[in-house]
């Protein structure tokens, strides 16, 4: 009896240490933009990596629609063609700029402002430029996107890959804005942190925009997808979750399920009732203004430190 118990345990172990070593390698974690920023250079490569290195100073494009446009699959959903991609990144932006303005600041007048969930610079390659006395500041998690930014859209931008945990390499009270358009949808894991991070690197009057999943959002998409035979991927996955949680019936705060992948890899969808949110994170920081639709779909926050 204690062989076979010795034998079993035996087998266990080396499933165990199987299954640690596929979880746990390198090419695994190089495959998961989750964990790319924090475990591997940005590059990655099972025996190193380089960067190419233009030896002369780059100049900076005299128009920022000069800019080199990123690969199709950096792109992050945001349209099927070139043109597509540019326009949403213009679009998002003016519609920011506006909220901003319609609060009585002066975008262009931001000395630091950081992009915070940039991608490929999408929305950043639109802000309103000074020349010789701005930093620009676009981070991500995904460290290859990252990488080609640093290559393709700096200067006029700069760019550094953060990691998955709430802690950003900044000093206190930096920036002047912080924007974080469509990051808050797919923070499940300590979201309040992150909000407090982004609150901590901002200075004393300092604006932080972000953009969520609302109630209003789940109308706005069940009216555009009303046929459940014609509703897009997302939308199905939400009433399917709705359908096993009866979540949608109930007086939530929030609520989150896996929906889509990126890499790969399962993406947390997350949605709020405003009111609930704003109750909490007025603790926090001022609540400027509340813009339904003003991301596509999602509610857009303002909020003043």
């Amino acid at each position: 009896m204690n062989v076979l118990g010795r034998s079993l345990r035996r087998k266990l172990r080396r499933k165990l240490s199987k299954w640690l070593d596929r979880l746990i390698s390198p090419e695994r974690i190089l495959e998961n933009p989750y964990v790319s920023g924090k475990k591997l250079s940005p590059l990655g490569g099972e025996k190193g990596y380089f960067v190419i290195s233009n030896r002369k100073a780059p100049e900076i494009p005299p128009m920022l629609d000069s800019l080199p446009i990123p690969p199709k699959d950096m792109w992050e959903g945001y349209g099927e063609t070139p043109d597509q991609y540019m326009a949403s990144g213009r679009d998002h932006m003016t519609r920011m700029l506006e909220i901003l303005s319609a609060a009585g600041t002066s975008p262009e007048a931001f000395e630091k402002v950081l992009d915070f969930g940039c991608a490929a610079g999408r929305m950043l390659r639109f802000y309103p430029e000074s020349p010789g006395t701005s930093e620009r500041w676009g981070m991500d998690l995904k460290a290859s996107t990252i990488s080609w930014c640093q290559q393709n859209m700096s200067p006029p931008f700069l760019f550094a890959t953060n990691t998955t945990a709430p802690q950003l390499p900044f000093e206190d009270n930096y920036f002047d804005f912080v924007y974080a358009g469509s990051v808050f949808t797919h923070i499940a894991d300590l979201p309040d942190a992150w909000f407090l991070e982004l609150r901590r690197i901002l200075r004393k009057n300092g604006y932080l925009y972000l953009t969520i999943h609302d109630r209003n959002s789940i109308e706005v998409l069940f009216s555009q997808f009303g046929d459940r035979n014609n509703a897009n991927w997302f939308v199905n996955m939400l009433r399917r979750f709705d359908a096993e949680t009866k979540v949608l019936s109930q007086d939530y705060g929030c609520f989150s399920f896996e929906g889509g992948r990126w890499g790969g890899f399962p993406v947390p969808q997350v949605f709020y009732d405003v009111e609930w949110l704003v109750r909490k994170w007025s603790s926090f920081a001022k609540v400027v203004s509340i813009t339904l639709e003003a991301y596509g779909h999602q509610t857009a926050l303002l909020f003043q430190k």
